[in-house]
């Protein structure tokens, strides 16, 4: 009789960082080892979005400046929180980077004029983990768990990847991940993300990484056949980071499509062959970065039907980014206005069109939430989830009025609705603080504004009108 197969156990991940210490050298391999064997010790279940207090008593805790119970790699279940006899721990420790803690953060890569220098840097490098991209990660908000999931899926193939007898001329893996969607949906952000958290996740196989920002634009030339010339140059200087293999080279080509626009459509409409040199020159370049176990490539486009087919063939991963739909737009909308709330720019009141006997802008209340039981701030915008079990019977609540907002911004980019909360104050209010049912009543009218629905009077008006193309 066969043995029963054995189950794989889940990763639960932790991330521990540790303070910025000038002059001091602390062993990340120590602080996993300690903190993984106090976890276990101390602990018989950790919970999803945890933050763990008193370290201080380990012999490293000094150098710690938080440990956060990150994500969890398996089935989602009904409770965020898990047994430790249950899960494989992953623990992770990492020290954030300034930008200037390489010497500079952008590099520029000089024209191949010997006599002018293009003045617009075509590549820009930042060290990872990165303060700038701290947080970045936990402000994604999408309808699906599409970040989680190329998350996992990049650590386990540059995983699998780094084997040492793998042979990757049998493997097609050409280490290229495309997102597309429309305009301001956050696909260059997630990009940023992906980067930072890898670095992250992968911590025991890289001791640092490196992000490295390609302006596609200044790659082309104004002189003819220059174009090809600058993609080599640029990736060979790529490649000469990636000499270090402890380093994870992360490359970002943020809308790909002016590089790799379609040979053949180029060809049939005359156009230069220039740009026909650039993209053959990108095509060679990534097959080289294929063979290289540290380098992972971003890349986003606007216009995936502009690209290259051969390019297109070379992609890992294609992974659409929508603009968000309602629900992921009350998340972001509540994000932003609790930001505000936060820093007391905005005061929560009681709102008079809130008929709910005895709501209070300050009371709190302990609510349930799957098999978990949390506090509910009534004094801050509640989740979608819990705005819908607990203030259903309220449609004047001001999480209610928000998701009549969300619902009327469909269409709206993320990029746009991160903007509308700022605009609405600067723009319909005047005074600070401002009043939560002020503040939606504002929000209202630049969500109008941005959707062209307000009909302008024939008289001139003076106040200034909002320009979409330079916000």
């Amino acid at each position: 009789m066969a043995a029963s197969a054995t189950k794989i156990k889940p990763a639960l991940h932790v991330e521990v960082r540790l303070k910025s210490t000038i002059g001091t050298f602390v062993r990340t391999d120590l602080v996993r080892e300690e903190v993984s064997e106090w976890l276990c010790t101390r602990f018989v279940h950790l919970k999803l979005k945890q933050q763990v207090t008193d370290y201080e008593g380990l012999s490293l805790g000094n150098y710690i400046e938080s440990i956060d119970v990150v994500d969890f790699s398996g089935d989602q279940a009904d409770t965020s929180s898990h047994r430790l006899e249950d899960v494989q721990l992953d623990v992770q420790a990492y020290e954030l980077h300034s930008s200037s803690d390489d010497g500079s953060p952008r590099t520029v890569v000089p024209s191949v004029e010997s006599d002018e220098a293009d003045p617009s840097p075509q590549i820009r490098v930042t060290p990872l983990p990165s303060k700038s991209l701290n947080g970045v990660w936990n402000a994604l908000i999408f309808d699906e768990a599409i970040p989680a999931k190329l998350l996992h899926f990049l650590t386990r193939m540059i995983s699998l990847t780094k084997h040492p007898s793998l042979n990757l001329t049998i493997l097609n893996w050409n280490r290229l991940l495309l997102l597309h969607g429309p305009p301001g949906s956050g696909k260059t952000t997630l990009c940023r993300a992906l980067a930072q958290k890898l670095t992250i996740r992968l911590g025991r196989q890289f001791t640092h990484g490196k992000l490295v920002e390609i302006n596609s634009n200044s790659l082309h030339s104004k002189w003819f056949g220059e174009s090809g010339k600058l993609v080599r140059k640029l990736f060979d200087s790529v490649h000469a980071m990636a000499d270090d293999e402890t380093t994870l080279i992360c490359v970002l080509i943020d809308e790909v499509e002016t590089l790799t626009g379609s040979r053949e459509k180029s060809a049939t409409g005359n156009e230069c062959g220039d740009a026909l040199r650039a993209t053959n020159q990108l095509l060679t370049a990534l097959d080289r970065l294929r063979h290289r176990p540290n380098i992972m490539v971003f890349c986003t486009s606007n216009l995936v039907t502009a690209i290259d087919q051969a390019f297109l063939d070379r992609v890992d991963i294609k992974q659409y980014i929508p603009n968000p739909p309602p629900r992921a737009i009350y998340e972001i909308l509540r994000s932003s206005l609790n930001e505000l709330i936060r820093c007391d720019l905005l005061i929560p009141t009681d709102d008079p069109d809130d008929a709910s006997d005895g709501a209070s802008s300050d009371s709190v209340s302990l609510v349930q939430a799957g098999s978990d039981w949390e506090v509910l701030v009534l004094g801050s915008f509640p989740s979608f989830a819990e705005m819908n079990v607990h203030l259903w019977n309220r449609p004047n609540a001001p999480a209610r009025k928000l998701w009549k907002l969300a619902q009327r911004c469909e269409g709206f980019s993320g990029r746009a609705l991160r903007r509308l909360p700022f605009l609405a104050l600067a723009m319909h209010t005047y005074s600070d603080p401002c009043p939560v049912p002020e503040a939606l009543a504002a929000l209202s009218l630049a969500v109008d504004e941005h959707a062209g629905r307000i009909v302008k009077n024939d008289e001139p008006s003076h106040q200034p009108e909002l320009i979409e193309s330079g916000l």
